[in-house]
């Protein structure tokens, strides 16, 4: 008989008082670098834009992203944890998206499969 054991692609993304969990499937990782690119678009237009603006935008922003990644609960929460500071929750969204980023090439790179392949 041959034994499967499911693999899990579940990153946890742990800020101390909670976590969350990132399901790195094919649809996830697509949506991330999306949301990557749309915030280097974003962060381009802030420039343009009159301070208050710019920060009614950065907040949108980081809230939109912080959805799409995971869900309004997780903004929430990350919101709350930054001190509902809206540059401090982009920045955990940059050390989010990088972190992830990093663990899934990690975990799929060609050295960890021929380790596995060959153990």
């Amino acid at each position: 008989m041959v034994v499967i054991k499911k693999l899990s692609n579940i990153i946890p993304v742990d800020f101390g008082e909670f976590q969350l969990e990132f399901a790195a499937n094919d649809e996830n990782i697509k949506r991330m670098k999306v949301i990557g690119q749309k915030m280097e678009e974003r962060a381009k237009k802030l420039d343009e834009t009159n301070e208050d603006l710019a920060f009614e935008q950065a907040y949108n922003a980081a809230k939109d992203s912080w959805t799409e990644l995971f869900d309004e609960d997780a903004f929430e929460k990350v919101y709350k944890f930054s001190g509902e500071t809206t540059t401090f929750t982009v920045y955990y969204l940059i050390q989010t998206i990088r972190g992830i980023v990093t663990e899934f090439e990690n975990n799929n790179s060609q050295e960890a499969i021929k380790k596995y392949l060959e153990g």
